[in-house]
C-alpha cells in the first residue's frame, strides 16, 4: 500500500487521477514499429526501428593527446602491450587515438608532416596493432580547422572578421581556436591529403574528424569574398555569409566521407559537430554522431546531453554520449571521476539510447593512468553487464520538442535547456525536434520560448490539433515568424504585445495549486500580454507592479512588489492547446522555480491527460522508456525497459558543478507503464528480482524496492 503522504505525491505526479488511455492515432514516420502487444491499428507511441541495426561498440574512450612544441620528449615510456591491456583492464570496447593534434602534429611517420618533434616512432601504428590484437575497435582522431602550424606557415588560410583581421589568437593572448576556412581549396586539398595517408595505412575502424566546423558562420577572407561575389550576392550581408559557411561545412563532409569511404571500404567517418542544428541536412553525410557533453563543464552541464541525445537520435545514425574521467573538463591532469560519478552519468546515457564514450587525456609519456582505468574497468564493467538490454533497444516516446532548424547555429539556447528539464521532471518520455520533421507522429508537442512557427509549420499544427493532437505553447511560440502576431486566434488567444514590467507576476487563486492560497509569484524573466475570448479558459492572470524598478523609481531591496491584476492570462487552455504567456525554458533554466513546473504540468497533464509512465519517483529521478523486439536467434523475448536513474547530488558551493557521488537511495517505487498487454513478466536487470505485478486495463504496475544509481525494470511480453 501507498503511504497517505507518498499516494498524494504519486497522484499530484500523474495529474491527480488517471484518465484512460486514448491515444491519437496518427500517421507516424517512414519506419514505423509493429510490435506485438499492440491490438491492430497503428503505434500509439513512437518507436523507431532502425536502432535494431546499430553495431558499433558501447564503451569508447577517447583518448585525447594535444601536445605543444613544448612538450620535449613524446612516448617516452609508452609500451604497447601494457598501454592495450590497460584498455582491457577498462573495458573498453573502442577508443579514439591520434592521428594529428590540434597544435598540427603527427603521430605517425606522415610524408606531410610536421610529426611531433619529441616523437621518434610510429605512436598511431603501435596503438592501431595493440587493438586490432585486443578486439578494440579503433579510430583516428584528426584536429581539422584547428592547426596551429597551418595558422602560422600558411596565414592565408586564415578566417576573417569583418574589419579584415583575423580570429586567431594574437601575439602574447592566451593560445586558443586557431580558426582556419574551409573556403580555401588548397586547404581542403592538403586535409584530403592527410586522411587519406593515415586511412590507407592503418587498419581503422573509423576517422574521426575534430573541429571542422567554421568558428563563427562568416568570414571575410579573399576566397570568402570572391566566391559570394561570384555567385551575385552581397559578402557583407550576415545571412548570405550563413549560408556560404554552411555550404563550405556540408561540402566538407560529403568530401571527406567519400574519401574515406573509398579509400578503406567500411571505415566509417565521424565528425565532431559540436551540437550544431539543422541535422537533417547533413544526416546522410553521417556514420556515427558524437555528443561532446562533460557535463561538470559549464559550457555544457548535465542537460546538454538529455537535450543533444534526444534530438540527435532521431536520423537512424548511432549516437555516441561523450562525458570525461576530469573533473572539470579537456586536459585535466590530476582530474578524475569516482566509479559512481561515471555510473550516473553513463546510466543517463543508456537510458537514452547513447552509446558510451569517456573522455581521457593520454600523458606525454605515453602511459595510460592505471588509476583512470581502474574507475572506467568499475564503470564500464557495469555497462558491459547491461549490454542485453540496451543493445538494439529503441526509445519509446510519447511527446516532442520542438527546436529551430537554424544551420550553423549551436542546439543550447537557455530555454532549450529549461524546457528539457521540466519534461524530464515530468516523465514524459520525449524527443527533440526540427520543425520539418514528422512530429505529428506523438501526441503532445511543445512549442518553446523562442521559437517563432512559419506559416508551413502553423498551417501544420493546427491540422494536428484538428486531428486531436495536444499542444503546449510559451510565450514567443505563439507567434508566427513572418508577421510577429498570434497564430492561436483561432483558439481565443490574441497578443497584444511585451508587458513592460520584469518581473511581472503569475497570480493564482486558491484552487490553482491543492492546500495553498492563492499568490502573486513572481515572473523573473518578464511575460507577454494575452488576452482570452471564448473557447479558451485563463488558469491563471497577469500581475503587475505599480512601476518599473529603475533609478528613477524604486523601493526595498530589489523588484518592485505586486500591485493590481490586468485583463491578460499568464496561463490559459482552450481545448487540446495549452499556452504559458512567460518564457517558461528560460525563466526554469534560470531559477529552477517550481511554481513554474507546476504552471507546466497543469497544462500538459489537462491537454494531454494520457501518458506511457506514471510513478511516485522524486523529481532527481530521470525516466526513460525503451524497446526491443523479439529476437529467436538469441532466445530474447519482445519487451519494453524502464530506466530509473537517481541523481542524487551533495550540496554544491556557488562554484563548483553537483557531485554525483554518494547516492542516496530510492526507496518502494512504483511504475506503472501503460501498454496494452495481458500476459507480462517483470524483473528488475540489476537487482535481478522477480516484480509482482498489478495489470489493469490501461498498464501494468510494479514496485521496484531500492534504486541506488541505475535499475532497468524489464517488462516481458509472452
Amino acid at each position: 500500500m501507498i503511504s497517505k503522504v507518498n499516494r498524494r505525491r504519486f497522484l499530484t505526479t500523474i495529474g491527480m487521477g488517471i484518465v484512460a488511455m486514448q491515444f491519437l492515432l496518427i500517421n507516424v514516420f517512414a519506419q514505423p514499429a509493429t510490435p506485438s502487444s499492440f491490438s491492430g491499428g497503428k503505434p500509439k507511441f513512437w518507436i523507431d526501428n532502425r536502432f535494431a541495426g546499430f553495431k558499433t561498440p558501447w564503451r569508447k574512450v577517447h583518448l585525447d593527446f594535444h601536445n605543444s612544441h613544448h612538450q620535449p620528449k613524446i612516448g617516452a615510456d609508452f609500451n604497447a602491450e601494457k598501454w592495450g591491456d590497460q584498455l582491457v583492464a577498462g573495458n573498453v570496447d573502442g577508443i579514439v587515438v591520434f592521428a594529428k593534434d590540434m597544435h598540427g602534429y603527427f603521430y605517425y611517420p606522415s610524408k606531410f608532416g610536421p610529426v611531433h618533434p619529441g616523437l621518434s616512432f610510429d605512436l598511431l601504428g603501435q596503438q592501431v596493432k595493440a587493438c586490432r590484437e585486443r578486439n578494440i575497435a579503433v579510430y583516428a582522431y584528426y584536429c581539422a580547422a584547428w592547426d596551429d602550424y597551418l595558422c602560422k606557415t600558411r596565414p592565408e588560410w586564415r578566417m576573417k572578421r569583418r574589419d579584415g583581421s583575423d580570429w586567431n589568437p594574437q601575439p602574447g593572448e592566451t593560445p586558443g581556436w586557431t580558426a582556419l576556412c574551409l573556403g580555401n581549396k588548397d586547404f581542403v586539398d592538403l586535409m584530403a591529403n592527410h586522411i587519406q595517408e593515415f586511412v590507407s595505412e592503418y587498419r581503422l575502424d573509423g576517422a574521426w574528424l575534430d573541429m571542422s566546423e567554421p568558428i563563427v558562420p562568416e568570414c571575410y577572407c579573399k576566397e570568402c569574398i570572391s566566391q559570394i561575389k561570384a555567385e551575385g550576392k552581397d559578402p557583407f550581408d550576415k545571412e548570405v555569409q550563413r549560408a556560404h559557411q554552411n555550404k563550405n561545412f556540408l561540402d566538407f563532409h560529403r568530401r571527406m566521407r567519400e574519401l574515406v569511404h573509398t579509400t578503406r571500404p567500411g571505415c566509417q567517418i565521424d565528425f565532431n559537430d559540436i551540437g550544431l542544428s539543422q541535422v537533417s541536412e547533413r544526416a546522410s553525410l553521417l556514420d556515427n554522431i558524437d555528443i561532446e557533453a562533460l557535463p561538470t563543464d559549464p559550457q555544457w552541464g548535465y542537460f546538454f546531453a538529455p537535450l543533444q541525445i534526444r534530438y540527435q537520435r532521431n536520423f537512424g545514425i548511432p549516437v555516441y554520449g561523450m562525458t570525461g574521467r576530469f573533473v572539470s573538463s579537456w586536459a585535466d591532469f590530476g582530474g578524475l571521476k569516482l566509479p559512481q560519478q561515471l555510473d550516473v552519468e553513463l546510466a543517463s546515457l543508456v537510458a537514452n539510447t547513447a552509446r558510451c564514450d569517456v573522455g581521457d587525456q593520454m600523458p606525454p609519456n605515453g602511459v595510460l593512468d592505471p588509476a583512470v582505468y581502474h574507475v572506467l574497468g568499475k564503470s564500464y564493467g557495469k555497462i558491459k553487464r547491461l549490454t542485453p538490454w540496451i543493445d538494439q533497444a529503441a526509445p519509446v516516446t510519447e511527446a516532442a520538442l520542438m527546436i529551430p532548424g537554424t544551420p550553423m547555429e549551436r542546439v543550447k539556447d537557455p530555454y532549450l535547456f529549461g524546457l528539457t528539464k521540466l519534461l524530464v521532471e515530468s516523465k514524459r518520455q520525449f524527443d527533440v525536434v526540427e520543425p520539418g520533421q514528422e512530429w505529428e507522429r506523438y501526441n503532445l508537442v511543445i512549442i518553446p520560448d523562442g521559437l517563432k512557427p512559419d506559416a508551413k509549420t502553423i498551417d501544420r499544427l493546427h491540422k494536428y490539433i484538428a486531428a486531436g493532437g495536444a499542444v503546449v505553447v510559451c510565450h514567443q511560440g505563439g507567434l508566427d515568424a513572418e508577421k510577429n502576431e498570434s497564430w492561436l486566434e483561432r483558439y481565443g488567444l490574441n497578443y497584444k504585445g511585451e508587458s513592460a514590467f520584469k518581473p511581472a507576476y503569475f497570480v493564482t487563486d486558491d484552487n490553482f495549486i491543492q492546500d495553498m492560497p492563492g499568490y502573486a509569484y513572481a515572473l523573473y524573466n518578464g511575460a507577454s500580454q494575452w488576452e482570452t475570448s471564448a473557447p479558451a479558459k485563463s488558469l491563471a492572470q497577469l500581475g503587475e507592479p505599480l512601476f518599473q524598478r529603475s533609478a528613477e523609481h524604486y523601493t526595498s531591496h530589489r523588484q518592485s512588489p505586486f500591485d493590481h491584476i490586468t485583463r491578460y492570462s499568464a496561463l490559459a487552455i482552450s481545448g487540446k492547446v495549452g499556452f504559458i504567456a512567460f518564457p517558461l525554458g528560460e525563466s526554469y533554466n534560470d531559477t529552477g522555480y517550481w511554481i513554474y513546473r507546476e504552471a507546466f504540468l497543469k497544462l500538459i497533464n489537462q491537454v494531454c491527460p494520457t501518458r506511457l509512465v506514471e510513478t511516485n519517483a522524486p523529481l532527481n529521478t530521470e525516466i526513460t522508456v525503451t524497446y526491443q523486439a523479439a529476437n529467436k536467434g538469441i532466445k530474447r523475448p519482445e519487451r519494453y525497459m524502464v530506466h530509473l536513474v537517481n541523481w542524487s547530488s551533495s550540496r554544491k558551493t556557488p562554484v563548483h558543478p553537483e557531485v554525483h557521488e554518494d547516492p542516496v537511495p530510492l526507496a518502494n517505487v512504483k511504475v506503472k507503464l501503460n501498454i496494452p498487454v495481458s500476459k507480462v513478466k517483470v524483473k528488475t536487470v540489476v537487482s535481478g528480482i522477480d516484480l509482482k505485478t498489478k495489470i489493469n486495463g490501461n498498464g501494468i504496475e510494479v514496485c521496484v524496492p531500492t534504486v541506488l544509481i541505475h535499475e532497468i525494470v524489464c517488462f516481458e511480453l509472452y
